[in-house]
């Protein structure tokens, strides 16, 4: 919509996809990228405990992030 502005992304949040349920999931950068639904336990956090980090690359984060928001019907959590 022209004119709609998006809120601000949080801090670190580097790429963000919208559920169906009208959530965000969104992906933060630094050492272990990862993503992470605003409105359900869903998360890329924790697929990896080995001592060498996050064995995911930035791409495939994106794909599991979007791969999320097509399916997640959470509802987004009120602000107020």
């Amino acid at each position: 919509m022209p004119g709609t502005a998006s809120p601000a992304w949080p801090e670190g949040v580097i790429g963000r996809y919208v559920t169906v349920g009208g959530a965000t999931v969104d992906i933060t950068s630094g050492a272990t990228p990862h993503w992470h639904c605003t409105a359900c336990p869903g998360t890329s956090r924790g697929a990896y405990t080995g001592p060498f980090g996050n064995p995911f690359t930035l791409a495939e984060i994106h794909e599991q992030a979007q791969a999320h928001a097509e399916k997640c019907r959470s509802l987004a959590r009120p602000t107020a």
